[in-house]
């Protein structure tokens, strides 16, 4: 017994340096490394070891240590671990060259194209081909009969057997404890290379532990929030061709932008925003918009970068901010930014507005509807500190995501719930009360909007402003039947669809019915409002708002769980276990609706073009 359990530990011991050298590769097979430094190349051959250990060590507990406990001799368990050996092997090899082409590892989109009456459309195997692919079986098959070779030759020179395989546990524990220590201290001092690395494992999900060290007084989370990140452009290409920009001869317009968090379109009435509905009717409004998310990080993200919020991390850990910002900065716009929720987490401020210290972060306030209220004054009070410089101004209005207001502000819509009882909701349960109480809210946002845009007029800042209202994400409430009540659930149009309202100078009222998207809107500020001449490809995944053009599929979502929207509302959703699920306009499931491979392919290569 215990040669036989010496002999398994030392082949699942090499398999596992096979993997880890594996998974190591994977990053000389996609593109720019200038990024990396010594610490991220230590923690990433660290991470590589134990990543490919646990792969190793999964099959070796579950089928083959049984095996061996119940007696099972290895003439006979061990071809079984080799075979399983084998197939991660190869399933490994493939990962590497799906990673290489793709940016990510192997889920339900690239098995879909894989085994779809279309793949050969996409995959045109050569006899080369084939041959490559027989050479890869063979390299694994021979790859596995050398480390078991290796391991028969060893095992008989390892003399004290229950030390080794001690030694060996505690090895990997000790790599394991080093390379999350590695990562704890990446995430507490945002190493890029660190923390870019994760995503060359396949599903690996390492530890941070920034809110603990932030308690034990280790680091200052305040601090991490405005630091100034290590100049480092990682693997993005953003944008694609330096931006050209062109003069305005009439000058840059002043830009509010303002978003109500979590905003259900079928409010958008003039019983419930009848300012908003006059800035509608007076403006440019366009009436099938998705926000690029259904919660409010990746709705946020892709508004100010036109880009999906897959591409979080690398923004996040690098020291790229929207080209948004960064532009208006060239063009020595005032900025300030007027959150009602914190500003903070997620981080929007070190993000977007890097090394800008004087940008708002919190607002003052005990309830959400007192710090809706204070940012609408705190706008008014900076709108006299401008002078005759052009600013930007960023509101973002909480009320209608908390769902919550003082009881005399509860009107005009009623039955009202007093409050958002959750734990009423079913698929039973009567929307109208709990949609009025939101409905109520929304009229109370409108409302502060409304003082917002009596102001400027007042002033007589509208003749040379774009104000332009929109959502971070949509709110359900259970329009689908389908149990859903809120954001971040699915990705129908009432979690991503969202109103847009614009008004600048010089525009006729009308209203757009072609599908927009949030990543459409950083463009078309540039070029309106900043002079930028480049396509809108260079640097966005959207086009100029008005572009009545196909969109084609909309990506909404973010590195784990996102989703394609195609022109006819089918929902092609890849969700965090790497499965992927079709459901039709009303999030019925379609279990038989195959998606082009084609087309998966072609949006699939979209989605990674600013990767180097």
């Amino acid at each position: 017994m215990k040669n036989r359990i010496l002999t398994g530990t030392l082949f699942a011991t090499l398999t596992a340096g096979l993997l880890g050298f594996l998974l190591f590769s994977y990053i000389f097979g996609a593109g720019d490394t200038s990024f990396m430094d010594f610490a991220g190349w230590a923690y990433l051959f660290v991470s590589s070891m134990t990543h490919g250990g646990l792969i190793a060590l999964i099959p070796f507990v579950v089928v083959w240590l049984p095996l061996a406990l119940c007696g099972v001799r290895n003439k006979y368990s061990i071809p079984i671990l080799a075979a399983l050996y084998t197939a991660i092997i190869l399933v490994a090899v493939v990962n590497r060259f799906v990673f290489q082409i793709y940016r990510f590892h192997i889920n339900g989109f690239v098995l879909d194209m894989l085994f779809s009456e279309g793949a050969g459309d996409i995959f045109v195997l050569s006899f080369w081909m084939y041959v490559t692919a027989a050479l890869i079986v063979a390299g694994a098959v021979l790859a596995v009969v050398i480390l078991w070779r290796a391991t028969r030759w060893l095992a008989p020179k390892i003399r004290h057997r229950r030390r080794f395989c001690l030694e060996v546990g505690t090895t990997w524990v000790a790599l394991l404890l080093l390379s999350q220590g590695m990562h704890v201290y990446g995430a507490a001092t945002l190493h890029p290379s660190i923390l870019e690395s994760d995503t060359f494992l396949p599903y690996y999900f390492p530890l941070s532990m920034n809110s603990q060290l932030d308690k034990w007084g280790i680091i200052d989370r305040d601090e991490l929030a405005t630091m100034k990140i290590e100049e480092s452009e990682g693997r993005i290409a953003y944008p694609l061709h330096p931006l050209h920009t062109d003069s305005l001869a009439a000058g840059y317009p002043n830009i509010v932008l303002i978003a109500i968090d979590s905003w259900n379109f079928r409010t958008l009435t003039a019983e419930c925003t009848p300012n908003l509905w006059r800035l509608k009717e007076d403006g440019e409004f366009f009436a099938n918009h998705l926000s690029s998310s259904n919660g409010t990080r990746g709705g946020i993200f892709g508004l100010f970068t036109g880009l999906s919020s897959y591409y979080w991390k690398s923004f996040e850990y690098t020291n790229l901010k929207p080209l948004l910002v960064s532009s208006m900065q060239n063009a020595g716009y005032d900025m300030q930014v007027y959150p009602s929720a914190n500003f903070r987490s997620p981080p929007f401020d070190r993000m977007f507005f890097k090394g800008m210290d004087f940008i708002n972060t919190t607002t003052d306030g005990d309830t959400p509807y007192e710090r809706d209220c204070n940012i609408t004054r705190n706008f008014l009070a900076d709108l006299d500190t401008h002078g005759e410089r052009h600013f930007f101004a960023f509101l973002f209005y909480d009320l209608a995501h908390a769902i919550a207001l003082p009881p005399e502000r509860n009107t005009p819509f009623a039955p009202a719930w007093q409050y958002a009882d959750y734990a009423r909701l079913n698929n039973n349960t009567d929307p109208e009360p709990y949609f009025n109480l939101y409905r109520n809210c929304v009229y109370q946002v409108d409302s502060l909007i409304g003082i917002v845009l009596d102001s400027l007029r007042a002033k007589g800042l509208l003749d040379n402003t774009i104000v332009l209202v929109t959502g971070d994400h949509g709110q359900e409430f259970n329009e689908n039947h389908k149990n859903y009540w809120g954001h971040s659930g699915n990705y129908s149009r009432y979690q991503i669809q969202v109103p847009l309202i614009i008004s600048r100078p010089g525009t006729s009222p009308r209203t757009y019915t072609h599908r927009t998207t949030h990543y459409d809107v950083a463009p078309t500020l540039m070029h309106l409002a900043l002079g930028v001449d480049n396509p809108p490809d260079d640097y966005s995944m959207g086009t100029f708002l008005t572009d009545s053009a196909s969109r084609g599929w909309h990506i909404a979502g973010n590195d784990l769980n996102y989703a394609f929207v195609t022109e006819d509302g089918h929902i092609i959703e890849k969700q965090g276990n790497g499965y992927v699920k079709v459901y039709d306009p009303d999030l019925n499931l379609q279990p038989d609706y195959k998606p082009s491979p084609q087309l998966v392919s072609e949006y699939l290569h979209r989605l990674n073009r600013f990767y180097k």
